[in-house]
C-alpha cells in the first residue's frame, strides 16, 4: 500500500492531486471484470450531444474506496475525490499553483500572516446551491477542530498554523496565520472544499438518530473495548486472550451503532472484510466498527463544531457526496465499481464524457490487461512487469516522470516492540544489499533512496549516507543488545525470537518482491521476517491505526511538492488513543528533527530551507524509524483515444506526459469513440 503524505494523506500529493480535478499521485480482493462494471448505464445523462461528443472515462481503482470526502484515507479514493470536488487553487503540469475557484493568487500582508483570497462568483454546488466563502470557512474550521477526521496532514497544518479564518463577504476569505508558513499555498489552499449546507443537513439527520442514545453507555462500551484490546497481554500471538480481538465485540458494537442511527455502510460494511480464503474477517470488521464507535463516542462527548468534526465520517454525506467538481457521484458497488456522471453546471465549463467509471481491479497485472483490452482507458500506476508490453502497444500513450513519492520499511518504535531498539534497526539495514535488491525487485525501475525526500524534489540531498551491507557488524550490534543466536539460526532473547511479520500490500508485486528478497538476506543475519501480503483498507489501515499492532510494515508515501514532512515525522503527529489516525504511526520523536521541521515551515527562503531539510534527511536516515527503499520512476498509461482540451481554468490543452501532474487538466479530456 502507499499512503498519502499530504492530501491524502495512511498518506503530500493530495494538494497536488485532488485540487487538480484529476486525482492524485502515488497508496491504501477479488476483482470484477471492468467491462461489466463499465457498462452500467448512468442514472442521469447530461445531454445527448455531450454523450455523443465523447466516450466515457474509465480508470482502474486498485483498492476499495474509503470516504468520498476529505476524510479519505488512501490514494485510489483521492482520484475520485479529485473529480467530485475542487479547491480554491490547483497545481498545473509545471508544478505551479494557479487559481481555480479563486480569481487570483492570494494577497499576502508584508508580515506574511494575513492571506486574502477573492472567489469567483456564480459557482454552484452539484445540488444547485451557491458556493460561497462560508463553505471555505466551514471546511477550514472543521480542520481546526481537535476532533478533525479529515486527512491528518491537513488537520495538522491548520491546527498548527492558522489562527483564524474569516468570510467578510460571500466572495472573500481571510486567513490569519500564527506564524509564517511557507507550504501554505501549495499544500493547504488547493484543498477540496466541503459544502456547509449539505454536511450540516446530513449532521442534522445524524443528530436525530442519536437523540435518544445513552452517551454514558456508549462511553462505557468504548472504554471497555479500548482497555481490553490494549492490555499488555495483547501481544499479537496466537495465545493472546480473545478479549484482545475486536471480533469479540462485533455484536455489541453493531447494536450500539445501529441503535444510534448509524448506518453500517461504507467503511462499516461487513462485506468489505474478507480473508484471502473468502471467509469473513471479523477481526478487521471489528476494528472498523471500533473506529466508528470511537467517532460516535467522541461526537457525543463534544459540542458545536467539534461535534460535527467528530461525526463527519459517520454522516450519510459520505454515501451521497456533493461537490463543485466536474463529475458528481452516482454509485459505488462493493468489489465492482464507482460511477460518476458529468456535472452540467461545472463552473470551468462542461466536461465531454457523460460518465466516469472506476472499475475495481486490485491486481496490477489484471489492471494492465484491462487497459490493453479496452475495458478501461486510464491506468494511473504502471508496474514494471507490464511496462514493456504497454509501451509497445500502439493504442496507448505512456506518461513517464520522476515520481513524488518513496517506499520504506517502517518499524514500530514503541516500547515493547522489537525494533524500539535502535541497534536492531541499524542492523536490519546492514543485512540487505540495498541498491542491488531495489534493482532486482523493481526490474531496474526503482531509484534507490536513503531518506524521506525523493529525487524529484528541489530539497533532495544527494549526500545523505548510503546503506552499507555488513553482516558481521550487524550481528555485533544485535549481540550487543543481549541477543543470542539460536540453533535455528535466528537470534533470541528472553524466550523471544528476533522474528516479525512484515506486512505489505497485496497485488503490488514490486513491494512483495523486495520483501521476499529482504527476508532471504536477513536470515543470514539471524533476523526473521515473515512476509504477509494483505489488503489495504481492511487489514493494513487498521494495523497502522491505534493501537498500532505491527512491528514491521512495507509501504509508501506519495509526497507533496513541498518537502515539509511534519505530518509524518512530527512528535505531535504520533498515533495515540486520542489521535488514532495520525500519520506518525511508527511513534518516532526526535527533538532535533522536530525543531528542524518547525524551522523549515517558517522559513520562506528556498536556499535556506534546502539546507534545513538536508540536515533533517541525515537525522531520519541515521535514526532509522524507516529503512528507506526506492522512489519510482513514475509511469501511467492512457488510451490514445484520450485527448486534452481547454476551459475557463485550463488554457493549455495538451496532456504533458513528462509531468507527474499530467492529469491536472483531466476535466478537459475527451475520449474518442471506439
Amino acid at each position: 500500500m502507499t499512503l498519502r503524505r499530504r492530501y491524502l494523506g495512511l498518506l503530500g500529493a493530495f494538494a497536488i492531486v485532488v485540487s487538480a480535478c484529476g486525482s492524485s499521485t502515488a497508496s491504501p480482493a477479488a476483482s470484477t471484470a471492468p467491462s461489466t462494471a463499465a457498462s452500467t448505464a448512468p442514472s442521469t445523462a447530461p445531454s445527448a450531444s455531450a454523450a455523443a461528443a465523447s466516450g466515457d472515462l474509465k480508470m482502474v481503482m486498485d483498492a476499495e474506496p474509503t470516504y468520498f470526502s476529505l476524510a479519505y484515507t488512501d490514494l485510489p479514493t483521492s482520484y475520485i475525490v479529485g473529480q467530485i470536488y475542487t479547491g480554491m487553487y490547483r497545481v498545473n503540469n509545471k508544478l505551479a499553483v494557479v487559481p481555480d475557484m479563486a480569481t487570483d493568487l492570494p494577497q499576502v500582508s508584508a508580515d506574511g500572516l494575513t492571506w486574502t483570497i477573492k472567489l469567483k462568483s456564480g459557482i454552484k454546488w452539484q445540488d444547485g446551491s451557491d458556493f460561497t466563502s462560508a463553505d471555505v470557512k466551514f471546511t477550514f474550521d472543521l480542520a481546526a477542530s481537535k476532533n478533525c477526521t479529515f486527512i491528518p496532514s491537513f488537520c495538522s497544518d491548520i491546527q498548527t498554523n492558522v489562527a483564524s479564518v474569516a468570510a467578510p463577504d460571500p466572495q472573500t476569505v481571510v486567513f490569519t496565520l500564527k506564524a509564517k508558513f511557507a507550504p501554505f499555498l501549495v499544500t493547504d489552499l488547493p484543498t477540496p472544499i466541503m459544502p456547509q449546507a449539505a454536511v450540516m443537513a446530513s449532521f442534522a439527520k445524524f443528530q436525530s438518530g442519536t437523540a435518544n442514545t445513552d452517551a454514558a453507555a456508549i462511553k462505557t462500551l468504548y472504554e471497555k473495548i479500548s482497555t481490553a484490546t490494549t492490555d499488555k497481554a495483547c501481544d499479537g500471538s496466537a495465545t493472546q486472550p480473545s478479549t484482545c480481538d475486536y471480533a469479540t465485540y462485533v455484536t455489541d458494537m453493531e447494536t450500539a451503532l445501529t441503535g444510534a442511527g448509524v448506518q453500517l455502510v461504507g467503511q462499516l460494511d461487513k462485506n468489505l472484510y474478507v480473508k484471502a480464503d473468502g471467509t469473513p474477517d471479523n477481526s478487521a470488521y471489528g476494528q472498523a466498527l471500533f473506529n466508528g464507535l470511537t467517532d460516535l463516542n467522541t461526537t457525543l462527548q463534544s459540542q458545536q463544531t467539534d461535534q460535527v468534526a467528530a461525526a463527519f465520517r459517520l454522516l450519510d454525506f459520505q454515501q451521497h457526496p456533493i461537490g463543485t467538481g466536474p463529475y458528481s457521484f452516482v454509485s459505488y458497488q462493493t468489489g465492482q465499481s464507482v460511477q460518476l456522471k458529468a456535472n452540467p453546471n461545472y463552473y470551468a465549463g462542461p466536461v465531454a464524457p457523460a460518465n466516469f467509471y472506476y472499475p475495481i481491479i486490485k491486481d496490477s497485472a489484471s489492471g494492465a490487461a484491462a487497459l490493453q483490452k479496452g475495458d478501461v482507458n486510464w491506468l494511473y500506476a504502471v508496474v514494471s512487469d507490464a511496462l514493456t508490453a504497454l509501451q509497445n502497444d500502439p493504442n496507448l500513450q505512456i506518461a513517464s516522470y520522476a515520481d513524488f513519492g518513496y517506499y520504506f520499511i517502517a518499524f514500530n518504535l514503541r516500547p515493547g516492540h522489537i525494533y524500539s531498539d535502535p541497534n536492531l534497526r541499524q542492523a536490519f539495514t546492514m543485512c540487505i544489499d540495498h541498491d542491488a535488491t531495489v534493482a532486482q525487485a523493481t526490474d531496474g525501475q526503482g531509484v534507490p533512496v536513503y531518506a524521506n525526500v525523493p529525487p524529484a524534489s528541489w530539497a533532495f540531498d544527494p549526500n545523505v549516507p548510503k546503506y552499507t551491507l555488513d553482516v558481521a557488524k550487524a550481528k555485533s550490534l544485535i549481540e550487543s543488545s543481549g541477543w543470542t543466536l539460536g540453533s535455528d539460526g535466528i537470534y533470541a532473547k528472553g524466550g523471544q525470537r528476533l522474528s516479525t511479520t512484515l506486512y505489505v500490500r497485496s497485488g503490488k508485486q514490486q513491494r512483495i518482491n523486495f520483501a521476499n528478497l529482504a527476508a532471504d538476506q536477513l536470515k543470514q543475519c539471524g533476523i526473521e521476517i515473515k512476509v504477509d501480503p494483505a489488503d489495504f483498507s481492511t487489514v493494513l489501515l487498521p494495523l497502522l491505526s491505534y493501537p498500532n499492532k505491527f512491528d514491521t510494515y512495507l509501504g509508501g508515501w506519495s509526497t507533496a511538492l513541498d518537502p515539509d514532512d511534519s505530518s509524518i515525522f512530527g512528535c505531535d503527529q504520533i498515533v495515540t488513543k486520542t489521535n488514532p489516525d495520525a500519520n506518525n504511526f511508527v511513534g518516532w520523536c526526535n527533538k532535533q528533527a522536530d525543531a528542524l521541521l518547525t524551522q523549515g515551515r517558517q522559513t520562506t527562503d528556498q536556499a535556506q530551507r534546502k539546507t534545513i531539510y538536508a540536515q533533517f534527511q541525515t537525522i531520519v536516515h541515521n535514526d532509522v524509524p524507516y529503512y528507506f527503499l526506492w522512489a519510482d520512476k513514475g509511469y501511467a498509461a492512457l488510451s490514445k483515444a484520450i485527448t486534452g482540451g481547454t476551459n475557463s481554468v485550463v488554457t493549455d490543452g495538451t496532456i504533458d506526459l513528462t509531468s507527474p501532474l499530467y492529469y491536472w487538466n483531466s476535466d478537459t479530456w475527451k475520449v474518442a469513440a471506439q
